[in-house]
């Protein structure tokens, strides 16, 4: 089994999983595996799949924490222009630029909070979904080292 049709047996499943219900996905990933390997490699194709998926669990893992990632030049930059802003305020001739400076940076704000708290829950549903690749594919071998 080539990498590629690994990452797609796994991606179908996370993204099926993140629209249909668990048996529908779990139908379509087993269905792309079995399919497409021939009957002696197939414990060989589940153990690729729950290798790379752990790879994917650890790689999602370290992209969890919000402060690694562009958020955070983001969120700097944002807070410099909130300094600069507010001691535009405190001058009378640039008072309105300080303002426009200072609710335009409050609004970014707001989009950069909302913007990381989804991605921090889009990633944690993706945890849970190769969490659910790495159990099926172990019961998998498990009932092909049974037969």
């Amino acid at each position: 089994m080539n990498k590629e049709t690994v990452d797609e047996a796994i991606d179908g499943y996370v993204n099926e999983r993140m629209v249909k219900d668990k048996e529908t996905a779990l139908t379509h990933f087993l269905a792309r595996i079995y399919l497409k390997q021939p009957a002696g490699e197939i414990a060989e194709a589940m153990r690729r799949v729950r290798g790379m998926t752990r790879y994917y669990i650890e790689l999602t893992k370290v992209m969890v924490n919000p402060f690694k990632g562009p958020e955070v030049a983001w969120l700097a930059s944002m807070v410099f222009i909130a300094i600069y802003a507010v001691i535009l305020i405190s001058m009378d001739d640039q008072r309105l630029l300080g303002i426009a400076l200072l609710s335009g940076t409050l609004v970014n704000a707001a989009y950069l909070i909302t913007s990381v708290i989804k991605k921090w829950c889009r990633l944690h549903v993706m945890l849970a979904i190769y969490d659910e690749i790495v159990q099926i594919t172990d019961h998998e071998l498990e009932s092909l080292a049974a037969l």
